[in-house]
């Protein structure tokens, strides 16, 4: 393999401060000077390499399929990725479209760092956002910096007290990492707690996300609990410390899929997987073309 690719897949793996969507457009970054340099078959194995590199993020998987399908149809591999990264950064528009119609403009709650939740909420300015600083990283300090720099007021809360205030909040909007095909989705550990506070509060429960989050019935396992430093959230030897990233949020608890294709129910994301499905067998199991 590259040693550029090689590197790029390293850095994709150990990120731990940018989010899927961010993650996406690098991995096609990576991707992009290797399109005109190299022949078809390279071009391949850099784009499953890359692909992989990040399991728990559909995202990555999906964009570089979606790079790989599009090189198939046209022949013209710097292009493909070119046109890829445009559609990623195309997407915002249309979840603002989508959130504008549901989303209140009196407080929201969120929680863990979401690029595309932060500037969706940019966009709509409303009156105040309650942030829950989503520990070991403290995501949330990161995320309120951010929204109070666009100009939305924000309140930092503990974990510990996300079920008092959801009851403050008008609706929840957090982002995600990947959704399955069933409509379940997986993001930071904590969301699950959120979605079944706010359960209980009767407070809409959104998840920001494009329809390329949505995972492929054939790609790899998408959920197994990832698992970080213990030391980042203790430092006693003495102790036993779990440190586990990743959750699933099941779809019941999801009021809707705010996406670049409008407001989606969970049980309408199957169609996106089965696109999903048919671009990763195209690169994974297809040929140069």
């Amino acid at each position: 393999m590259r040693p550029d690719i090689r590197t790029a897949v390293k850095e994709i793996l150990a990120d731990r401060e940018r989010g899927a969507r961010q993650l996406a457009l690098a991995a096609l970054e990576a991707l992009r000077p290797v399109a005109g340099a190299c022949t078809g078959e390279e071009f391949r194995e850099c784009a499953r390499a890359l692909a992989l590199a990040r399991p728990m993020m559909a995202t990555v998987e999906n964009a570089i399929a979606a790079a790989w399908g599009r090189y198939l149809e046209t022949g013209d591999a710097a292009g493909a990725v070119a046109e890829t990264i445009e559609l990623i950064e195309m997407a915002p528009d249309g979840m603002e479209m989508a959130a504008s119609k549901v989303i209140p403009a009196e407080t929201i709650m969120t929680y863990s760092y979401s690029s595309t939740v932060i500037e969706l909420l940019s966009r709509l300015r409303p009156r105040r956002v309650i942030v829950s600083e989503t520990r070991p990283f403290n995501e949330g300090l990161r995320v309120a910096r951010q929204l109070v720099a666009a100009g939305v007021s924000a309140t930092m809360v503990t974990e510990a007290q996300m079920a008092l205030f959801v009851q403050e909040a008008d609706a929840v909007v957090v982002g995600a990492d990947t959704i399955l095909p069933d409509g379940d989705f997986i993001n930071r550990i904590g969301t699950r707690l959120l979605a079944l506070a706010a359960k209980d509060a009767e407070v809409p429960f959104y998840a920001a996300s494009e329809t390329m989050k949505v995972a492929a019935p054939s790609e790899p396992l998408p959920f197994a609990p990832e698992e970080g430093k213990a030391s980042e959230v203790c430092g006693e030897k003495w102790l036993e410390v779990r440190n586990v990233y990743y959750e699933l949020t099941p779809a019941r608890l999801v009021t809707s899929y705010l996406t670049e294709q409008g407001v989606l129910e969970p049980g309408e994301v199957q169609r996106y997987a089965q696109e999903a499905d048919r671009r990763w067998q195209a690169l994974m199991n297809g040929s140069e073309g």
